[in-house]
């Protein structure tokens, strides 16, 4: 198991989702460093996818399913047609995938797969492409080993039938997987054989999502100056080829980039670049993601004032799609300012509404992160007693969902 990520100047700890206060005397790497291609900030680092009768295809969205899918009476065809009309619902088209599900979502997911899994396992072929599809479902369903299996098989089936452009798709599926998982030296390979294909096949705008991809890689590992590298071409790409959206997304990396690199009025300038890109194409979530990257850097900057308006922006447009993830996490930030003013009491109930929509969505790393936090204020607050249970409570997670228990945490018998 790998030992835990740790911010530049060492007040961070990565949890596999975002940033939280590195717990006292944790063994320090500076050259650990981690971004995600379009995510937050939070603290003071980057936090950084047919039957024309559909009236005889099963719903997933009114019932769940129950018993056995008898495929002798259920016609085949009807069944993979409710699947992709519950993939289609979700949001997987193909081309793009939703921000993150909800608990229900998730159900659905999982009746998705059960689906696909009965019609498998009576020698019924799925379509490679709504087998990529499945499988950028499950990983947002956090089904990381099931999405890997159908990566693997649309794989398999698009190199024999020798279709290149599913084979780099395939292949941009596993190397997400990998990078997940940490595997970064896995996910290279993946990410740099479907870098070769989608240039081999002319796919420009593949190209750029590989170099992008890469770049998230490169960076995971400590190689700033390979992800800037990539980050560039990736944006010089998009900027060929008008993709405004991929553009923020790439300026959006610079300016990470730029944060690691101390030269913050750079980092500035990019966020600010990639959110004037997001609001003249009306990308609501991408606005949202930029308005909390620059919340972090005003506050950085000393201007709480400035931090807590453009906190407040982003977490209104989050809250309104319902993005609910992202609402939890700009609250954290938001209750890092108040503690930051000497409000404990205000830090502390925002912290415990992140808690509870992490809990309420199932994100077990965010809730752990929640936890760590309120632990420290408790400390502050002299009562060791809940600081204790806090504390307890984010280590058991950790250890239920495999994310490597910092040494502190072992040396104090948690």
């Amino acid at each position: 198991m790998a030992d835990p990520i740790f911010s530049p100047d060492g007040k961070w700890m990565w949890t596999g989702s975002e940033w939280i206060p590195a717990p006292p005397s944790a063994a320090l790497d500076a050259n650990s460093i981690i971004n995600l291609e379009d995510s937050m900030m939070s603290g003071n680092v980057n936090v950084v996818q047919n039957s024309n009768d559909a009236s005889s295809a099963i719903s997933l969205k009114d019932s769940a399913m129950s018993g056995d899918i008898n495929i002798t009476q259920n016609n085949a065809e009807d069944i993979a047609t409710a699947m992709i009309h519950a993939l289609d619902r979700l949001g997987f088209s193909g081309q793009s995938t939703p921000a993150e599900l909800t608990p229900s979502q998730e159900i659905e997911v999982e009746q998705v797969l059960e689906m696909s899994d009965k019609l498998t396992g009576h020698g019924i072929e799925i379509d490679p492409w709504t087998e990529i599809r499945i499988g950028d479902a499950a990983r947002l369903a956090g089904k990381t080993e099931s999405a890997e299996n159908y990566y693997f098989s649309a794989l398999d089936i698009f190199r024999n039938n020798g279709d290149k452009s599913g084979e780099a798709h395939s292949l941009n599926g596993l190397g997400i997987i990998a990078n997940l998982r940490g595997e970064f030296t896995k996910a290279e390979q993946f990410l740099r054989e479907c870098l070769a294909i989608m240039r081999g096949i002319g796919d420009q705008e593949g190209e750029a999502n590989s170099l992008c991809g890469l770049a998230d890689t490169a960076q995971s590992r400590g190689d700033l100056e390979g992800a800037l590298n990539l980050n560039r071409e990736s944006l010089a790409i998009r900027r060929r080829i008008g993709d405004k959206k991929g553009e923020a997304i790439s300026l959006s990396g610079l300016g990470v980039l730029a944060y690691f690199s101390q030269d913050i009025p750079r980092s500035e300038g990019f966020f600010r670049a990639s959110l004037a890109i997001r609001q003249e194409i009306g990308d609501r979530k991408g606005e949202a993601v930029s308005l909390n990257n620059l919340g972090n850097i005003a506050e950085l900057q000393g201007d709480s004032a400035e931090a807590e308006r453009l906190l407040q922006e982003s977490m209104a447009i989050s809250s309104g799609m319902g993005i609910l993830k992202d609402v939890a996490i700009t609250l954290s930030n938001l209750a890092r300012l108040k503690k930051g003013s000497g409000d404990l009491n205000g830090a502390v109930e925002r912290l415990r509404e992140s808690l509870t929509i992490r809990r309420k969505i199932g994100h077990r790393e965010g809730e752990a992160a929640a936890l760590v936090s309120l632990a420290i204020i408790a400390e502050e607050l002299n009562d060791f007693t809940e600081q204790q249970r806090l504390n307890s409570e984010a280590v058991k997670i950790w250890r239920e969902i495999g994310t490597p228990v910092p040494q502190w945490y072992l040396d104090n018998g948690y």
